[in-house]
């Protein structure tokens, strides 16, 4: 030993030269009594030695333990320089610096929350700064092994403090408490963050934040009160800060920022920019003026350029104000549904994030960073006014951006909802925040209850998009093709007793719909062809006009009572695959990229796709291609190729959307073309009997419900066989029963007699895909957000085999929707569509 440093209630700290290394160190020495409970001294010499390995720059570093004559004690760098108490007893810390300070704290922070250590004593007394300005915390993590967990015993608790802390001095630790550790609850690294809220405004002020004359009103100012906004206390400086602030000291831990990193992320924008006044963190930290925004120019086929955080859109000149965008998400993946919280600047969202999982986010106007709305997964719908959101439990994907799921409400920063009903596929609130408006599926019928309860349409064809009037008064729906996840279709207007009125022409492709603040027009993204979405409106009388239209698809979201519009700028990437059975390597199919329901020829030699892009034309083209090589060559037009003969020459091509009866026969190779139609019957879907001759139709006569029929190569008119639609329906390949899938259970039904026989019971999500080459047998498929596994099945027993698990490579986006197009009988040889949507969300101030 070399001196004494200083000496506390909690033991004696002296400078000693460390004579292995040659380095001054710092020794404390703390009371033998600690010795005597050994349960508390083996986690103290745990810990010590996790925050020991965390060696990072911003924590004290700890070189060793021990004890000495019945004394434990700690080896510790030596710091030179003062505590953060001392610094801020002198006065408040120039804005600047402490936004340095700030940052080494929460960097320090971060590094300790990703080992799992938990400091729960943070404030002046256990922040160092050196001589040279770094920032070091004191006695992290040893604090919550020497008391017990939410002890209010704080005059007495043995945390290894700096020599200043002496026991009996509770307001020192109170002062900085979180409202759950007041509480006496479980706490986690965000009560780390509300207490470096406490010490940051304590920086900026001079003042504590909830400094009271007593601990009890101490107490009861950090559970119900707010301290004083930092310009009320004559500080200066920028507004960024005041928000991360704000969001630190947030009683609700739901509401602070989730994690240090994310703290330390928005403190990272202020501190590399002179304090936040540069226009390159407008998006991260303040609002700023319109005139500061830096534009995102597109013009023609040029890449877009990003210009810092402030990125928005110049698009095409016109007599109107360019429309401008500002971008408010940083994160890869997929944006499946945005909306606006009550304040009309918060964006809460689902989506899936770097390859995970879909689950809620919030994007607050002061930190763009997206962070966990502590949903579990759950999916928004829609929020109320009052801050009250629709949201999905158990979500499974259904199409497109359409997922399906339980229907449950929760508030904004809640963490559990309370479920509502069931198989809902959307929701809205009305204006009163109290009635919904949903729709669900019922007997394979789409429904739209107006509120819950009161059905005003059951309809075959898929619906999506529900958005309530302003007034409550109307509904606007998209309205889908029946069959398929073809989300091409009409703007449909709904009043609240069930009147229909049609308020747009046929798209190609419709994404995203919201109601404009006066309720005069709904906006909604609608594509001519492919995937190029532009922002379109149509008003009650059901004239249409285009509202804005870039050189990428723009998805509507949300439009808030403000005016203020919410888009995403979505890139759809498409590709089909084709693998062997038992390899682990895909074979790209070139020229086939953006095409949708592979069909491989049963000897698996050529695919037959659907082009659905620009370049296929509003009503698609079917291609055809050699699997050995070659470019796809075109064979049809005008429809989506449903399926391939049992003898490889035929294609079934159906006309999409809620067309006249009409079924083309295209051959594969050389043959002549033929039209089968019919007068008022509508054919949604169509699939090959085994003979290659007969032809069975999901459709229907008009005015009649969708059913089954069969018809012949002649265009004999349609015979019905089965009168209510099941999920799934198949020619089995004896030639004389049909197989069906109603809900999870496969039933045998009979071409001669109608009679059924209870085949299996698949499992939940489990799907048919092909048939086998083995009687009775056939392939299904599970498809997840970054796999599907295919399954060879016994029909007449339990019996089931994993046959292959496919995973993609090449494809590095967050939603990969995977389905097993085709498989050929011997199962040599399978082809895979991988779907991977990718976007961002910007806010517009100037759509007109």
């Amino acid at each position: 030993m070399v001196a004494a440093i200083g000496a506390g209630g909690m033991g004696e700290v002296y400078r000693a030269i460390d004579t292995r290394l040659g380095r001054d160190v710092a020794v404390k020495v703390l009371p033998a009594a600690l010795t005597k409970d050994t349960d508390r001294l083996w986690r103290f010499e745990q810990e010590a030695k996790t925050v020991a390995a965390l060696n990072h720059p911003n924590i004290l570093g700890i070189h060793d333990i021990g004890t000495y004559e019945g004394s434990p004690f700690l080896v510790s760098e030596l710091l030179e320089g003062e505590t953060l108490r001392q610094k801020i007893d002198a006065g408040p810390i120039a804005t600047r610096r402490a936004i340095e300070h700030a940052l080494g704290i929460a960097q320090g922070l971060a590094a300790a929350h990703d080992k799992g250590i938990v400091h729960r004593d943070l404030k002046p007394e256990n922040v160092f700064i050196t001589r040279d300005g770094r920032v070091k915390i004191l006695d992290f993590g040893l604090a919550k092994l020497t008391r017990a967990e939410g002890s209010m015993e704080t005059a007495t608790t043995m945390t290894m403090a700096s020599p200043s802390t002496m026991p009996g001095v509770v307001m020192g630790t109170i002062g900085y408490m979180s409202p759950e550790q007041v509480r006496g609850e479980v706490s986690d690294g965000r009560s780390d963050i509300f207490s470096f809220g406490a010490v940051l405004y304590e920086m900026l002020t001079g003042r504590r934040a909830f400094k009271r004359d007593t601990a009890a009103e101490t107490m009861t100012a950090i559970l119900k009160e707010e301290p004083p906004d930092l310009l009320e206390t004559g500080w200066q400086g920028p507004v960024g800060l005041q928000r991360i602030l704000s969001r630190c000291l947030e009683k609700s831990v739901e509401r602070r920022f989730q994690s240090a990193s994310d703290l330390a992320f928005a403190i990272e924008a202020l501190s590399g920019t002179g304090a936040g006044t540069s226009p390159s963190v407008a998006a991260a930290v303040a609002a700023v003026p319109k005139t500061r925004r830096w534009p995102w120019i597109a013009a023609g086929g040029l890449a877009c350029l990003a210009v810092g955080a402030g990125m928005a859109w110049s698009l095409r000149p016109g007599p109107k104000p360019v429309p401008t965008f500002q971008r408010v998400s940083y994160e890869d993946g997929t944006m499946i549904r945005g909306r606006f919280a009550s304040d009309g600047r918060t964006v809460v969202y689902s989506g899936v994030l770097s390859g995970g999982v879909p689950d809620t986010y919030v994007i607050r106007e002061d930190y763009p960073t997206s962070v966990p709305a502590g949903l579990q997964g759950a999916m928004v719908l829609a929020i109320s006014k009052q801050d009250h959101m629709a949201v999905l439990v158990r979500p499974h994907f259904w199409a497109q951006y359409d997922w399906g799921g339980t229907l449950a409400r929760v508030p904004v920063g809640g963490t559990t909802p309370r479920e509502l009903l069931d198989n809902v596929y959307d929701a809205d609130w009305a204006p009163d925040g109290e009635q919904l408006a949903v729709i669900d599926r019922k007997n394979d019928k789409w429904r739209l209850q107006y509120p819950i309860g009161k059905i005003l349409l059951e309809t075959d064809n898929w619906l999506s998009d529900l958005r309530v009037s302003p007034d409550g008064k109307t509904l606007a729906v998209f309205r889908h093709p029946p069959e398929g996840k073809d989300d091409r279709g009409y703007v449909l207007l709904v009043s609240g007793e069930g009147k229909q009125k049609v308020v747009s022409k046929e798209w190609e492709a419709l994404e995203g719909m919201a109601w404009t603040a006066d309720g005069k027009e709904v906006w909604y993204g609608a594509a001519a062809a492919g995937d190029q979405y532009c922002v379109r409106a149509s008003n009650m009388k059901g004239e249409e006009r285009t509202v804005y239209c870039g050189t990428m698809g723009t998805r509507v979201h949300d439009i808030s009572p403000l005016g203020r519009t919410l888009v995403s700028s979505d890139v759809l990437r498409t590709a089909i695959m084709a693998m062997e059975h038992g390899s682990k390597e895909e074979k790209p199919v070139s020229g086939l990229a953006q095409r949708l329901n592979p069909r491989l020829t049963p000897d698996g030699t050529e695919v037959v796709v659907t082009d659905a892009t620009e370049r296929g034309g509003s009503d698609y083209s079917v291609y055809a291609q050699k699997m050995s090589g070659g470019a796809p060559i075109r064979i049809g037009g005008g429809g989506y190729g449903t399926d391939v003969s049992d003898d490889g020459k035929w294609v079934l091509v159906v006309l999409p959307g809620e067309a006249k009866g009409k079924v083309q026969v295209i051959p594969v190779g050389a043959g002549e073309a033929q039209t089968l139609q019919w007068e008022k019957f509508q054919v949604i879907w169509a699939n090959w009997f085994p003979d290659s001759q007969h032809i069975l139709l999901r459709g229907n006569p008009e005015g009649q419900p969708v059913g089954l029929y069969e018809t012949d190569r002649s265009g004999s008119a349609p015979k019905m066989l089965v009168k209510d639609v099941p999920d799934w329906a198949d020619v089995m390949p004896d030639g004389e029963n049909l197989l069906l899938l109603v809900g999870d259970m496969l039933v045998k039904r009979s071409l001669k007699d109608g009679s059924e026989t209870k085949m299996r019971t698949l499992e939940p999500g489990e799907v048919p895909v092909d048939w086998a080459k083995e009687p009775n047998h056939m392939y299904t498929q599970m498809a997840g957000a970054t796999n599907v596994q295919i399954f060879k099945i016994d029909l007449g027993s339990e019996k089931r085999e994993l046959w292959q698990t496919i995973a993609p490579k090449d494809l590095e986006g967050a939603l990969l929707v995977m389905e097993a197009g085709t498989i050929t009988p011997d199962g040599k040889w399978m082809m895979v569509n991988y779907v991977d949507p990718s976007g961002e969300f910007y806010t517009s101030e100037n759509l007109r």
